[in-house]
């Protein structure tokens, strides 16, 4: 008769500790879960900045007219950057479209024969975790029969 009760204080105390793990823990899987997501941005951001890269420097004028960057035809892109010295170009134009970053592309003339061009890419929501990401390339200047 004298362990009538026991059952009862041993499961409260199971559920107590339980209680304590489960709250020193999820906050830890919550940090976690978000160092992931802003890993997946970072990565996201730095995959654009390269392909906006490689598209730039592949350019052929005898593409089709079809070839766009962030909804701007390549071939314009080039346009403006053989026409003038430097250029500043954010991309999308029209930023309420429903682009999760946004492309700044500065172009200047390194030399008569390099362009030196600095493309960002920033997040077009606010998150002050997330910085931008930022890339040098220098790159040949194209022969005028590539654009036109």
């Amino acid at each position: 008769m004298k362990k009538k009760g026991f059952l009862l204080i041993e499961i409260l105390m199971g559920l107590f500790l339980l209680g304590i793990v489960s709250v020193t823990c999820l906050p830890i899987l919550n940090a976690g879960i978000d160092n992931i997501k802003l890993n997946r941005k970072k990565v996201d951001m730095v995959f654009i900045a390269e392909s906006t890269i490689e598209q730039i420097k592949s350019f052929e004028n005898t593409w089709d007219e079809d070839e766009y960057l962030f909804h701007m035809p390549l071939i314009d892109l080039m346009e403006l950057f053989s026409n003038q010295s430097s250029v500043s170009i954010t991309l999308p134009s029209n930023l309420e479209e429903s682009s999760q970053y946004k492309c700044t592309i500065y172009k200047e003339n390194f030399d008569k024969n390099l362009w030196k061009i600095h493309i960002i890419i920033s997040p077009t929501m606010e998150d002050n975790r997330v910085k931008d990401v930022s890339i040098w390339f220098f790159m040949p200047v194209p022969k005028k029969d590539r654009i036109k």
